[in-house]
This record gives structure tokens, sequence and C-alpha cells, in this order.
């Protein structure tokens, strides 16, 4: 998937330059817009990830010795929200499409992804983790932006951008329901993490003119972002084993986003 969206927007960018000559602007159509910048916001739905929990708990050998973690399961899907701000620079070249780069930076709060994951050990009959994990994403993306404009004040335009995100985890929660460990969590003594990855989206949506200075835009957005591996405290209670670190190791992760906003070029 990620390669795939990757070039995707490669061939966005490739081609922006042969549609820009292609064809001359009307006399009447919206003008290109030049600098410009936006806020926006909206909300949407994130997708099921795998996620496997690694680590190990020093048993003493009396007990069977160190005992392996390999537990693996998926986080639930759920919906999102999400803030963000764009800079950019719009031109028309002659042509009845005007191309734009931005910068585009977003805050998409994932809320808190649950998952059930079983670790396979001939040394217990079932071992299970119930894991809560409250998420959110910084996004940074370069985009470039393709407008058709119309004589109308109505613009309909499609994108696409790459760059990074930063996923942040605060107050994780890793309880052993089987065989059961009340009150235990895993990740005691550093429940935080923070991580980043690989970022792409592709979007699509139309502007609206209040005027030759102002506009209001809605669209629809796939976001992706990349694989992260998680690092959280070892498990420390005087009635517990000692453990090494958790490894929290996230699959790849999509984002349908519905996104409204307004902006004002110069």
């Amino acid at each position: 998937m990620r390669l795939k969206l990757t070039l995707a927007i490669i061939v966005i960018f490739m081609a922006a330059p042969a549609v820009a000559a292609d064809r001359s602007l009307p006399g009447q159509a919206t003008p290109a817009r030049g600098v410009y910048v936006g806020v926006f916001g909206g909300g949407g739905f994130g997708s099921t990830t795998d996620v496997t929990q690694l680590g190990t708990a020093f048993f003493s050998e009396a007990e069977g010795g160190p005992l392996a973690v390999n537990a693996t399961g998926r986080t639930d899907s759920g919906g999102v929200g999400f803030v963000g701000g764009q800079i950019g620079y719009e031109w028309s070249h002659g042509s009845v499409v005007l191309p734009a780069f931005e910068i585009e930076g977003l805050y998409l709060d994932a809320g808190t992804r649950r998952a059930t994951l079983q670790n396979p050990t001939d040394r217990l009959p079932e071992h299970t983790f119930d894991d809560s994990f409250p998420m959110n994403n910084a996004v940074v993306l370069a985009n470039l932006v393709l407008s058709l404009p119309t004589s109308y004040g109505v613009t309909p335009y499609f994108g696409g951008g790459i760059g990074g995100a930063r996923v942040a985890i605060d107050g994780a929660h890793s309880l052993q329901t089987n065989p059961t460990e009340a009150g235990i969590n895993h990740f005691n003594s550093g429940p935080d993490s923070t991580a980043w990855s690989f970022a792409a989206q592709a979007k699509v949506g139309v502007r609206v003119a209040l005027g030759s200075n102002a506009y209001v835009f809605g669209e629809y957005r796939y976001l992706y972002v990349g694989s992260t591996d998680q690092i959280f405290g070892p498990t420390v209670y005087p009635t517990h084993v000692p453990t090494t670190a958790w490894t929290e190791r996230f699959g790849e992760t999509s984002y349908n986003l519905a996104t409204a906003g307004i902006g004002f070029n110069f």
C-alpha cells in the first residue's frame, strides 16, 4: 500500500508541468491564488492495525526460566478528529489547470486504540493481554495540488503529498487477563512513547470563493501512516517478576477523513 500510494503521488508531481503547459486559462475563470494560507479540521475513521508485544519475563530457573513474550493481535478501529493548517503557492502558467505546492501540518487525535493479544507458549494453556493505547499523530506533509478553475467561483481540485508522522502514545496500559494478574500494568515504569514514521496522503475537494481573497473548502482525504516500534518501560512491581522493556510493534494505519476549512490568498 505504501509503495502504490507513493508512486501515485510521484505521477501527480511529474504530470503537473505537462498538464499546466497544455491549454490556455479562460479569461473569466478563477485566477491563481498566489500565496495562500488556510486552516481546517474535521473527523473520520481509522483502520484496524496489526500489533505485536515483545519482551521477556525473568522467571527463576525453578519456575522454568525466562519466558519470552511474542503476543500478537489487532487494534480496534474507531473515529478520529483532527485540526491543521497549510501554506502554499499557486500559479497558472497560462493553463486551465492551476498547480500549487503547499506544506501542511495537522494534529490527529486517534483516541484510545484497544487490542487483545495472544502469546502462544508451551508453559501456559493461555497467555492473553488486553492492551490500550491513547494515541495521537502530528503529521507534516509536502503536497502538490492541481485545481480546475471555473467561471462560477467554484474550483474542484485534487492532490497528494508525502512527509512524516510523529506517533505518540501517552498512558499505555497492558493487563494480563489469562492467567489473571489483577492491577498489574506491564508498562507501569514507562507508559509513554513516541516514534516517527513515513506518512502520505491523497485528497480531492472543492473550493468556493467568498470574494477575491477568501474561500471555504471541503474535501475527502486518505491518510496513510507507516509502521512504528513503540518502546515502553519494564514491569516494576514488588509482586511481579522483573521484565525487559516492552516493544509494541504497530503495523500500517489508514485514515479516511472528511475536511472543512477556510483559506485566504494574497
